[in-house]
């Protein structure tokens, strides 16, 4: 487990980074990619964010073997509070590509302990 939490580090900085350079995907139209929409439906029908009109995902195809990643992140500007040019990751969601399993540090986000998200 420790191996994929540090892993799971590692991911984050390369997430922030593809996401500058553009080879991530940060969409609030997740019927475009299933994965997002697999989290962003259980994000919102367990209720892990106070406003769901205010949250972006930020999608990473591959961030581990056979792991796609889904960084949940808070949304600024426009009817949302907050600076527009700043984005804070609340927690991550990794899910299993074949089986569709969830894993998620939602309870942990700072230290980055994984527990099953049920769907």
């Amino acid at each position: 487990m420790n191996r994929m939490v540090e892993s799971k580090f590692k991911g984050c900085l390369i997430a922030s980074l593809l996401l500058v350079a553009g080879c991530a995907e940060a969409t609030s139209a997740p019927a475009a990619n299933p994965v997002i929409k697999q989290v962003k439906t259980t994000v919102e029908k367990e209720k892990l964010v106070s406003d769901p009109a205010c949250t972006d995902y930020l999608f990473t195809k591959d961030a581990e073997k056979g792991m796609d990643l889904v960084d949940v992140m808070e949304k600024h500007g426009g009817k949302c509070a907050g600076d527009p040019q700043i984005q804070h990751r609340l927690f991550s969601v990794y899910v299993d590509q074949k089986t569709r399993q969830m894993l998620s540090d939602k309870d942990d986000p700072e230290d980055g302990n994984l527990s099953l998200l049920q769907p």
